[in-house]
């Protein structure tokens, strides 16, 4: 009935939630694991492919990473990561290194579902569950899950830490969360923000941290950082500052994509323009545009607009869908990591938000479920999202990658020999 509060809808039964869940995971695994010579291989995946090879030949771990965006070396840790991988799964070309980082974030999904579905206590669980599914086939999430990169190792960690940060009043959660957040800022940057916005809210928000082994293991996993503080203090490596990127302060950037990824739209990101608006007209019959993917589009943006403006009798205004753990978690990395990552004024990318796994989805989850047909929207949206996903990787598959675009031309479609890149190690 219209009108009608959540907390009166009819829930799902569990069976019908591990049933669901089943589905996405399986669709979640195939999406990630399929089409394995459709990979993405430019510079930087070239670069973590010849560094794990080179591994394998001279078993030293390099202090220091490949080049960011930021014009500053990523920590060491970013490259350990595919020194170590080849340790653990047979790699002899890069697909193959590609599915040992598929395999680590479908053990990452798993690492979800079962604290969604079994650690979260009752109360706090729905969000999570939805998050779990959607995270299995949003388009976002599998186009970064199958790559060759260090963020593309993220969201493991990233579900690892939210784990650790729920046990947080636990000596060993907290002493957990403390590695697992200096750890994330060595994988990749944007780690350094998620892990200090989460502090920052968390110490202002929470009283009852064991705040001393957290410390404890945030110097642990800090011991390996110091080649790299001691390069950014000795080479003041990057671009000068300039007075005009104050103007960043004011952009939401940050949360625009933190909307966009959770929704799935926005794609155009790794296709040119010319080839998004091409993608648009997909799939094709006989040739033809049939335009599913467009109407997808549209589809998505009506049912995010329909939950924005349905209006609510005050007497039945709905509770809120998430317990007082998923709140603080929600708002430590929408506002906490946000706001933080935003103060530097440089540029924010889509990707940087790999990190935040998977907090975009129980976000969604948690906006939605406040309507009275929240859950019905969610499985739309869902639906929708699987969509999309198999329209662009089809797409990908049939066009070869976008060899314009930042998707570049799928590694099967490149030609043989040897690639110029830049070695590993100096």
């Amino acid at each position: 009935m219209k009108g009608t509060p959540p907390s009166a809808r009819r829930a799902p039964t569990e069976k019908t939630w591990f049933l669901f869940l089943a589905l996405a995971l399986a669709l979640g695994f195939s999406l990630r694991l399929g089409l394995p010579g459709d990979i993405e291989y430019k510079s930087d995946e070239q670069y973590m492919f010849k560094a794990g090879q080179a591994f394998q030949q001279n078993p030293l771990l390099p202090p220091l990473g490949m080049g960011s965006g930021a014009a500053v070396k990523n920590p060491g840790m970013s490259l350990w990561i595919f020194d170590l991988l080849p340790e653990i799964f047979p790699v002899k070309s890069p697909p193959d290194l590609a599915r040992a980082v598929q395999c680590l974030n479908c053990l990452g999904l798993l690492v979800l579902a079962l604290f969604a579905f079994s650690i979260l206590p009752a109360a706090e669980r729905e969000p999570w569950r939805w998050a779990a599914v959607f995270a299995a086939v949003n388009p976002f999430a599998v186009l970064f899950q199958r790559k060759i990169w260090a963020q593309s190792t993220l969201p493991l960690f990233s579900i690892l830490f939210w784990v650790a940060w729920h046990f947080r009043r636990k000596k060993t959660g907290a002493f957990a969360w403390g590695l697992l957040g200096a750890c994330l800022g060595q994988i990749h940057m944007s780690g350094f923000f998620l892990a200090g916005g989460v502090f920052l809210w968390t110490l202002w928000r929470d009283r009852e941290v064991e705040w001393a082994a957290w410390a404890a293991g945030s110097c642990l996993g800090a011991l390996p950082l110091v080649p790299w503080v001691d390069y950014v203090v000795t080479t003041h490596p990057g671009n000068s500052f300039h007075w005009i990127n104050l103007l960043w302060w004011l952009d939401p950037r940050y949360w625009f994509f933190w909307i966009t990824d959770a929704l799935g739209i926005g794609l155009n990101y790794s296709l040119k323009l010319p080839e998004f608006l091409d993608f648009l007209r997909y799939p094709l019959v006989a040739g033809h545009g049939t335009y599913l993917v467009a109407a997808l589009h549209l589809f998505i943006l009506v049912i995010l607009g329909a939950l924005i403006f349905q209006k609510r009798p005050p007497s039945k205004a709905p509770q809120l869908p998430q317990g007082p753990e998923t709140r603080e978690a929600l708002q430590a990395s929408f506002w906490g990591a946000g706001i933080l990552m935003t103060l530097p004024c440089f540029k924010i990318f889509r990707h940087y938000l790999i990190v935040t796994f998977p907090m975009e989805w129980v976000w969604l989850a948690s906006f939605a479920l406040r309507r009275a047909w929240g859950a019905r929207a969610l499985l739309a949206l869902w639906i929708a999202q699987l969509l999309l996903t198999l329209a662009f990787l089809g797409y990908l598959h049939v066009n070869q990658g976008d060899p314009g675009g930042d998707y570049g031309a799928t590694y099967q479609s490149q030609p043989l020999g040897p690639s110029r890149i830049p070695e590993p190690r100096s």
